[in-house]
């Protein structure tokens, strides 16, 4: 199963009008977003009553409990998505139910599905697709509880799978039988990815089933990074992306020297040919010299070690994450060089990596995170940040 790494990373608190209007209805105001659409009241109470409309008609279609072993039962609706089917508590398909109901944002998708050589099925751009921009967002085909895959009988477990993959309307069906895997276990194991729908709490560990996303081969360099939000996946492009060029993810946590991460990529069946695991013996042990250099950077900020932190300290661990091109990872690197310029005190180089952080951020988290938030914060005014100048030499940390 892939693993969601979803760290809230040092989360510190801290327009015109483009379609015509009558005056009056949409009058501007320069604290309007510069995309926002006017629109009439009229309009908007009708989009109002449509939206509770779908969402009541989303409501009335989930069948279940049904075949229930132990606490585990199965929940499903036709109507989300492309089908979707739970195996999990009445308690969790409760909370699953009342999250809100996800539109498909793509009129168009950028990419196209095809055969790649020594890898299978794969992505290929069909445009250039520009850094941030939002490549699907997706909610599960299916939706399994961790503790019963893990726990329940292998035979009653099978046999409760196959119930569950009979709900889903055909193209759901298809789509989900279509991924790679002997059996539904097997598909469940190798494709699907943790999330928790209560909090952190283990009872709401459960493993999301996106097929469309399972088409994304990994890379140990990607160059799409997504997140999970209650149950809805996101993927976004990490930096700007060639038509043409392959798009991947990652399966693995990437802040590893080569030779561990082949190993653990193995448990998928491959032996990884990525440009990055394909470099000559002296350009991997740079590269994996690099990272020991980013641990050791990361652990001095992290314990404000003063024989060796500087005001340039933070940037410097942010080029190791460019020159690695560790794309998914920029946003923890940019925030700990704005913090960094902070506490010596820099304003306009806290400011610039703030910035940096929140775009970054923005991609990794979404726009509404805690961590671009307090960036965001930084970024508006370093001078009244609680970090501003607590380690220049003579200082107070109160500031100038």
């Amino acid at each position: 199963m892939r693993i969601a790494v979803l760290n809230a990373f040092l989360a510190l608190s801290g327009a015109l009008a483009k379609a015509d209007a009558l005056p009056g209805i949409c009058p501007w105001s320069p604290l309007q977003a510069v995309n926002q659409i006017c629109v009439s009241p009229e309009f908007v109470h009708l989009a109002s009553e449509k939206s509770h409309y779908d969402a009541t008609i989303l409501q009335s279609a989930w069948e279940g409990p049904e075949h229930c072993v132990n606490d585990t039962c199965i929940f499903s609706n036709k109507h989300v998505g492309d089908g979707i089917v739970l195996l999990t508590t009445e308690r969790n398909a409760g909370l699953a139910r009342n999250f809100p109901p996800v539109a498909r944002s793509e009129a168009i998708l950028p990419f196209h599905v095809a055969e790649i050589p020594g890898k299978g099925v794969g992505i290929i751009a069909d445009r250039k697709i520009s850094k941030g921009e939002t490549i699907m967002i997706r909610t599960p085909t299916m939706l399994v509880q961790t503790a019963p895959h893990v726990g329940l009988e292998p035979g009653t477990r099978d046999a409760l799978y196959d119930l569950a993959v009979q709900k889903l309307p055909s193209k759901g069906h298809d789509l989900f039988m279509g991924q790679m895997g002997k059996d539904v276990y097997d598909k469940i194991e190798t494709n699907c990815f943790q999330l928790y729908i209560d909090g952190s709490n283990e009872s709401g560990s459960h493993l999301g089933c996106y097929p469309e996303i399972s088409r994304f081969n990994h890379d140990c360099r990607p160059n799409i990074q997504y997140r999970l939000n209650n149950m809805t996946h996101t993927t976004a492009a990490a930096r700007d992306i060639a038509a043409g060029e392959e798009l991947s993810i990652s399966y693995i946590e990437l802040m590893l020297p080569r030779e561990e991460r082949r190993a653990r990529l193995r448990k998928w069946g491959f032996e990884c040919a990525c440009a990055h695991c394909s470099m000559s013996d002296e350009q991997a042990a740079a590269s994996d010299a690099r990272l020991r250099r980013i641990e050791e950077l990361e652990g001095a900020l992290e314990t404000f070690n003063e024989t060796v932190v500087t005001a340039d300290t933070g940037a410097q661990l942010a080029e190791l994450y460019e020159t690695e091109r560790l794309h998914i990872y920029l946003g923890q690197a940019y925030t700990r060089a704005a913090l960094n310029f902070a506490l010596f005190g820099e304003e306009d180089r806290a400011r610039e990596y703030a910035r940096a952080a929140v775009d970054a951020l923005e991609r990794e988290s979404g726009p509404g995170s805690a961590d671009a938030r307090a960036m965001r914060v930084l970024a508006e005014n370093p001078r009244k940040h609680w970090t501003w100048g607590k380690r220049r030499k003579g200082r107070s940390g109160k500031g100038q």
